[in-house]
């Protein structure tokens, strides 16, 4: 079977269990999630020679610490694997003991995971010292698989090579930055992208940039920025031929006469239920995300903080909900409950 059939069918196990994840001991996530993702990759997870769980790596004068597993290439261990439970958050705190085994271990790679958020470490900065921040992490019930499918692929049995990984490491990691960075500059520009625009010569008038200035700039900035940005994700998603926009434009109005805010979510077109939220949030401040797999919003009150994330995934018209800071995730069956849940 093609690995992307493999990945598919492990995505939608693990997307059944969602209502069981938070309830999932440590142990219970090891063997209902973690030792099946590996498996999934290739792995004989029951061979020890492949797979070895509670590996030792002695720390200073501290013998017998374990880090829960390891991957062997040739009896050396090629990635370290510390599992909590599927309900705990992914925080600096629970890198603290793999950081501590990493040092100890000539391997180059671990993974801290609680079976559904996967944080890929190296030592990018300093040779031997695992690296504050992952290269690579992603959460399988969260994030669209193809942005991260490509890069768990590297990670399977058939085509685990490491130098090859931490080649690709380094872009990965500049490339995680620079997302970041423009998704917090389209929510709110920071002074340095402000001052760049100001500092422009077809906008440079001689005078200093003061504080001031970045400040009454901020918010054009912000809406010039994310009027660009929204246009080049359209014109890289508009590559039907001018039959099918044409086809595409009728059923989308004839949609629209016949669906209501209150019918179920499935049975409408994704353009029909990306208008219809927006026009129910009309009264929020609301930041765009259109891509080809997915729809997404999200929602911030008149004083900047961030309310919830609305998601449409246009394959299955499938509407989600979720909290900033809180794993669950709430499906939708109506435009109307978005509101209730605000």
């Amino acid at each position: 079977m093609e690995f992307n059939d493999t990945f598919k069918q492990y995505l939608n196990k693990v997307k059944k269990m969602k209502d069981q994840l938070s309830d999932l001991t440590e142990e219970a996530t090891k063997n209902a999630l973690i030792m099946p993702f590996f498996a999934m990759l290739g792995y004989d997870v029951f061979d020890t020679d492949e797979f070895m769980p509670e590996f030792i790596c002695d720390v200073g004068t501290k013998k017998g610490e374990k880090v829960d597993y390891a991957l062997l290439k040739d009896g050396e261990p090629v990635i370290l694997i510390e599992a909590k439970r599927a309900g705990m958050k992914l925080q600096k705190q629970q890198q603290s003991q793999l950081y501590r085994y990493f040092t100890v271990n000539r391997c180059r790679l671990a993974i801290l995971t609680n079976g559904i958020t996967y944080q890929v470490f190296s030592d990018i900065n300093t040779p031997n010292i695992m690296d504050d921040e992952p290269f690579l992490s992603f959460n399988l019930l969260e994030d669209d698989p193809m942005i991260y499918r490509s890069a768990v692929r590297q990670f399977s049995k058939e085509n685990f090579d490491v130098k090859n990984i931490l080649s690709k490491a380094v872009f990965q990691k500049y490339e995680k930055v620079v997302i970041k960075t423009l998704k917090q500059d389209l929510s709110t520009p920071s002074d340095e992208i402000v001052k760049y625009f100001l500092s422009r010569p077809e906008i440079k008038s001689g005078n200093r940039i003061t504080a001031q200035m970045i400040e009454r700039h901020r918010e054009i900035t912000q809406k010039a920025m994310q009027k660009v940005f929204g246009a080049v994700i359209q014109s890289q998603t508009e590559i039907k031929s001018d039959k099918q926009s044409v086809e595409a434009a009728v059923k989308e109005t004839a949609e629209k006469a016949e669906t209501s805010q209150t019918q179920p979510l499935t049975s409408q077109s994704s353009l029909t239920l990306e208008e219809q939220v927006k026009d129910l949030l009309k009264d929020y401040r609301l930041q765009e995300e259109d891509t080809p797999g997915f729809f997404r919003l999200h929602i911030y009150n008149s004083s900047n903080q961030k309310l919830g994330i609305v998601k449409i995934t246009k394959p299955d018209m499938k509407i989600t909900f979720k909290v900033p800071g809180n794993p669950n995730v709430t499906e939708v069956t109506n435009t109307e409950e978005i509101k209730s849940l605000l």
